[in-house]
């Protein structure tokens, strides 16, 4: 009996690590910093997805606000969605992907993802 419950307790307590374990993982939710430095772009919950807004701009206040990642849908350990360039307005099919827990890096494709760029952005909190 004392062999019995003692499993039992242990199961219960590795069930209950694994799934603190699950739910303090990292995502992309938070302010980040751009390649160059010129911008920041604050990631956050849009329904189910994720969506990304300039927060911060070096030289221009006029992308602030400004929606640059769009319904960036989780799959795996990455996020789908859409990427737009503020400079000349083109939209990307884009992936993103946590390299860390400081580390983004975001891709942009173009012509069903023969051409892609990315880069990696830096977590600012």
């Amino acid at each position: 009996m004392r062999t019995w419950l003692l499993t039992g307790a242990t199961t219960v307590l590795a069930t209950a690590a694994a799934l603190a374990m699950v739910s303090s993982s990292p995502d992309p939710v938070g302010e980040w910093k751009i390649a160059d430095g010129t911008a920041n772009v604050a990631i956050r919950p849009c329904g189910t997805n994720l969506c990304g807004f300039v927060s911060w701009a070096k030289e221009s206040s006029a992308n602030l606000g400004r929606q640059v990642l769009i319904n960036m849908k989780p799959n795996g350990h990455a996020w789908f969605g859409t990427a737009v360039n503020v400079v000349d307005g083109e939209q990307y099919t884009a992936r993103m992907s946590l390299e860390g827990a400081r580390t983004l890096k975001v891709e942009g494709c173009l012509i069903g993802g023969m051409i892609c760029g990315g880069q990696e952005w830096s977590r600012v909190k």
